[in-house]
């Protein structure tokens, strides 16, 4: 047994011997030795790519977190513009209804018509029976006043104070008796040839709590002025105020207007 012993150990002394000696030569290192723990190099990189891996999730994560968030704004939205649209036709039915009621009111007036209320006959008021007379002495004293305003200066004159009451409205201007024969005494010096001629017969409208009628007489008139070789003519009407307070028709008023003027 030791001789074999013996011969295994220089054998190995022989082996590991040359073994070193080769390694030595070629400057050749045995590589380590496999083992279970990670080393370096292409297997320490893997690890690198879990971050590429986690940020695809991310994105896809972020995706999703931006779908879910935009969903509810989308379903509110939508609420909004339905809630919106039946306002909408709420108010035009409203508005339709509104004016249905309003046409319907007004046909209802259109249609409505009150029974006048009963009232009991007005006695129909008999006219006055001075009416008559007065007319009549009116229209007379009318034709009479100018018929004298035709005469001559002093014809005119003398009888003009029969016509008035002691006081008379002139053209608007209350004035005495003795004022208004200055005012025709003017004229009359003015308008020496004076013709005046009604057309047809006066009209009459007598007044029964005054006791006063007023006349309206359209005449033609012609006016000459030989010293002062002047000429007036046309068309006028006399507006006299007869008054028959006192029994006897006097002129309590007096005025006239040009209706049309000739050469």
């Amino acid at each position: 047994m030791r001789p074999v012993l013996l011969l295994t150990l220089l054998l190995s002394s022989a082996c590991a011997t040359g073994v070193a000696l080769a390694q030595q030569g070629s400057n050749w290192i045995d590589p380590p030795a496999k083992s279970d723990k990670p080393s370096t190099g292409s297997e320490r990189a893997k690890p690198a790519a879990k971050p590429a891996e986690r940020t695809e999730a991310e994105a896809a994560s972020g995706s999703a977190s931006r779908r879910t968030t935009a969903a509810p704004a989308r379903r509110q939205a939508r609420r909004h513009d339905r809630s919106h649209a039946a306002e909408s036709r709420r108010t035009r039915r409203a508005e339709r209804r509104e004016r249905a009621r309003e046409l319907s009111s007004a046909r209802t007036a259109r249609s409505y018509r009150p029974a006048l209320p009963a009232t009991a006959p007005v006695a129909r008021a008999e006219p006055d029976p001075r009416f008559s007379d007065w007319a009549v002495a009116a229209q007379r004293l009318s034709l009479d006043y100018l018929a004298s305003v035709s005469a001559p200066n002093g014809a005119m004159l003398a009888a003009a104070p029969r016509f008035y009451d002691n006081r008379v409205v002139f053209y608007g201007r209350p004035l005495s008796v003795g004022a208004l024969m200055a005012e025709k005494q003017r004229f009359a010096q003015r308008w020496p040839e004076r013709r005046y001629e009604a057309q047809g017969a006066p009209q009459v409208a007598c007044d029964g709590p005054s006791a006063t009628c007023v006349v309206r007489t359209v005449h033609d008139f012609t006016a000459i002025s030989p010293a002062r070789g002047a000429r007036s003519r046309g068309v006028a009407e006399l507006i006299l105020t007869v008054s028959f307070a006192g029994g006897r028709p006097v002129i309590v008023s007096e005025t006239s207007r040009v209706l049309s003027r000739g050469a």
